[in-house]
């Protein structure tokens, strides 16, 4: 590996509440157009559930020069219309190469790939079982089958959708649509999914397997997503995500996809990119202790920013700006706002500290990559957004957040997230001249 060769991000493929597209969206934080409504689902016609979250409109896939070949032929294998997630991140994936300049149509292209999602086609999964297991029972045959009859009638017609299920399956999906045939994976380490493809990215670019690499991410939210969330305290029923504040109760869900290019720097400069920032490195580290609750009291999350403060060959005094992971639970956030005081003090006056998901919601698996893109469109329109719902900042987090939208040059800002299972996480971005 070479580790001094240099990895920039060359394109951006945001899609979400705010808009579609790096112009529109970064537009639409400006805006503060968060597009919170009211998510609400029916059982056999009459309502079941109905929750807050922050939605995208005016999609349509059609806009976003799809493979249509590629895309019949995933119809056709999954025998029914792919689920909007992965819609959204093929978009997301379409929108950073356009915003790249580079070309994938030929089968030479040396672009690698590297895709992250909690649970693409999961729940789809969960559904068809689930009714096929209802209507099966409640038919006319279903009190006299066998346990054997039950489980062989269930298998037919569902095997292909658990198959599906599998992760390697959007890869392949997705690598077919947009002709990649380099080294790829698929990383699924929860909320901080998008921190680890960073990484992951960067290093098949260094070790020489790509020249770039596109990550991708997304996110579509479901009713049974929600309940479990609900059901575990963590969800705010009245819409608002409120991180470091006294009335702090939960986070909602945002629908996204995301989309970054990650590219060797001597290959960016040969073809003229625009270039919106370097990666500097991560830093990585599994508390390995709980699932739902991160261990209070804990060093693992301050020692996942120094590690990535190390890779970067960076002090801590550089870091201009940090967006932690921000979820609005008072357990979580105590936790983040100890490593945060733990690496820069208490209440520093740097880094500066906002946070996003009150803008875009959580994505869940794709949250650290929608944010890591808003942080670089942040230092590219040298424009720090401030934390919206920060009414009543709690004093026991030692931390203040931005207030107001702050228009001023950001050299290196840091990515933070502290994910379900202890994946805590941490990179840094710098400022490219």
């Amino acid at each position: 590996m070479d580790n001094n060769k240099r990895v920039v991000v060359t394109g951006i493929g945001p899609l979400a509440s705010p808009g579609i597209g790096k112009d529109a969206f970064w537009q639409g934080l400006l805006d503060k157009n968060t597009g919170l409504s009211m998510k609400k689902y029916d059982m056999d016609g009459a309502p079941w559930e109905e929750f807050y979250a922050h939605v995208i409109k005016g999609f349509d896939y059609r806009k976003f020069d799809l493979d249509e070949t590629a895309l019949t032929y995933i119809r056709e294998w999954k025998e029914e219309e792919p689920p909007v997630d992965l819609y959204y991140m093929m978009a997301a994936i379409s929108l950073a190469f356009e915003d790249s300049g580079l070309d994938y149509r030929s089968d030479d292209n040396n672009i690698g790939m590297v895709l992250t999602h909690e649970n693409m086609n999961l729940i789809p999964f969960m559904q068809k079982i689930t009714e096929m297991s209802f209507d099966t029972l409640m038919g006319e045959t279903g009190a006299s089958l066998t346990r054997k009859q039950f489980y062989e009638t269930i298998y037919r017609h569902c095997l292909k959708s658990g198959y599906d299920a599998q992760s390697f399956m959007t890869l392949f999906h997705v690598a077919k649509v947009f002709n990649i045939h380099d080294y790829s994976l698929f990383i699924n380490n929860a909320c901080a999914s998008g921190l680890y493809a960073l990484e992951s990215a960067a290093q098949m670019i260094k070790c020489g397997q790509s020249s770039a690499v596109v990550v991708a991410a997304s996110d579509y939210t479901e009713v049974y997503k929600y309940l479990w969330f609900r059901d575990i305290g963590l969800y705010s029923e009245d819409g608002k995500t409120r991180p470091f504040c006294t009335d702090s109760n939960g986070f909602v869900f945002g629908d996204a996809g995301i989309g970054i290019m990650l590219e060797d720097l001597e290959h960016a400069e040969k073809r003229g990119s625009n270039i919106y920032a370097e990666y500097m490195g991560g830093g990585f580290s599994l508390e390995g202790w709980k699932v739902t609750t991160p261990q209070i009291g804990s060093d693992s999350y301050s020692e996942a920013m120094m590690k990535a403060l190390k890779q970067g060959n960076m002090d801590k005094g550089e870091i201009d700006l940090i967006c932690p992971h921000g979820v609005g639970s008072q357990a979580i956030d105590y936790y983040e706002s100890k490593a945060i005081t733990d690496v820069f003090g208490v209440d520093p006056e740097k880094p500066l500290v906002t946070t996003y998901k009150p803008y875009v919601g959580h994505n869940l698996g794709g949250s650290a990559l929608l944010e890591a893109a808003i942080l670089l469109l942040s230092i590219k329109n040298k424009t720090v957004l401030p934390a919206l719902n920060y009414q009543n900042p709690d004093p026991k987090y030692k931390l203040s957040l931005v207030k107001e939208k702050l228009d001023i040059e950001i050299d290196t800002a840091m990515k933070m997230c502290c994910a379900f299972a202890g994946y805590n996480s941490a990179v840094v971005f710098k400022r490219f001249e």
